[in-house]
């Protein structure tokens, strides 16, 4: 027996998702209510990083992503110019026979985890989320927004940085904080001499491009802006393309590709860290819900799915009659400091960007430091 035979997951991003995989895997119903109306995701391109494979391999996803996206296993510094002044071999944490990193369009990460979701039969409520949970001792009574009402063994919130379920459970006190940085990113065409990741240093601002496919790339700058701004969609080409005005080599041929708003995701950098609990009663928090973190050290994805694949391994380890409350403690126990890590380093990184005379500064310490932190098993 485990000690929950029935899960809600809000939330159908990647952790969400994951999970659903991961508990149907270990034996524990669930299903999945999402928001939105369908399973479309929106933007350009992500990085899953060794720790990302690693947990999405534990729950037969990570196959599916290689073969959807691009693997590389270094990645090569700039000058402005495009001269490159150095090469870093990424770790392959899964061994020789996996990339050290898949650069993928997000669309088709949420495509493979739909498709085991889809597999493994696990419900799917489009449209949907939670407008209010009532917890007793024995579980979660739940009132959806189409007023159905559930009861579940245990809900977790996956449901994004603007978090319903955090709501809920904590309030309105946890909200991520914009940084004052925007994140830019543009997909274009990949140059078949493009086999890695590159950055770009150059006088003001630090860019690079991935690639995601055999085809594809995605370029991405960070840009200071102090107030949030609120830009119209057709100014954005000619706002990017100014803002690697300073590059030259492959970025900047690739920057004269950037011609349509329908290629470009903008939005706003936020961060938090949720102080522990992430959980009340029979509820928790995950991923962005419960950690949101800039892109600096591109690793948000992979300590969601992380999560995920933490959460179902220690309910499905639980002996049967093993308080709810104390899985849920062990877990945030286990996640909290590996978080906080990212999240804070993140954040530094930035700051660091937005003042980059400011003493003591170690941006490759700090990178260095962090994914040998990520590399650890969790």
């Amino acid at each position: 027996m485990v000690v929950v035979s029935n899960v809600l997951i809000v939330g159908a991003g990647m952790a969400g998702m994951t999970l659903g995989v991961a508990l149907k895997r270990a034996g524990i119903a669930c299903e999945i209510a999402e928001i939105r109306p369908n399973l479309t995701e929106p933007g350009t391109g992500i990085s899953l990083q060794g720790p990302a494979l690693r947990a999405l391999q534990s729950a037969g996803l990570v196959d599916g992503c290689i073969e959807r996206g691009f693997g590389y296993s270094h990645f090569k510094t700039c000058d402005a110019s495009g001269n490159v002044t150095g090469t870093v071999d990424l770790p392959r944490l899964l061994g020789p026979n996996y990339p050290a990193t898949v650069g993928v369009l997000r669309q088709a990460v949420h495509e493979v985890l739909a498709d085991g979701l889809a597999r493994l039969d696990v419900p799917v409520r489009l449209a949907t989320t939670v407008a209010s949970l009532t917890q007793d001792d024995g579980g979660v009574d739940v009132v959806f927004n189409d007023g159905q009402r559930g009861r579940y063994d245990l809900v977790v919130g996956a449901d994004g940085q603007g978090s319903k379920i955090r709501e809920l459970l904590f309030g309105t006190q946890h909200r991520p904080r914009y940084t004052g940085q925007m994140n830019w990113r543009a997909t274009v065409s990949r140059p078949a001499e493009v086999q890695g990741r590159y950055s770009y240093f150059g006088p003001t601002n630090k860019s690079g491009f991935n690639p995601i496919s055999d085809r594809q790339m995605y370029i991405y700058i960070v840009q200071n802006v102090p107030q949030r701004p609120r830009w119209d969609d057709a100014q954005l080409p000619a706002m990017m393309r100014g803002l690697l005005a300073e590059f030259g080599g492959a970025l900047g041929r690739a920057r004269e590709e950037i011609v349509t708003p329908e290629q470009i995701t903008c939005r706003p950098i936020f961060s938090l860290i949720l102080p522990p609990p992430w959980h009340r009663g029979r509820a928790v928090v995950i991923g962005d819900a419960a950690h949101t973190t800039t892109p600096h050290l591109a690793s948000g994805a992979s300590i969601g799915i992380e999560d995920s694949v933490v959460l179902a391994r220690l309910l499905h380890a639980a002996s049967s009659g093993a308080p709810v409350a104390a899985v849920l403690e062990d877990f945030t126990a286990r996640r909290y400091a590996r978080c906080k890590m990212i999240v804070d380093n993140s954040e530094l990184l930035g700051e660091w960007e937005k003042n980059p005379s400011a003493p003591n500064a170690d941006t490759v310490g700090v990178i260095a430091r962090s994914y040998q932190a990520l590399a650890q098993p969790v």
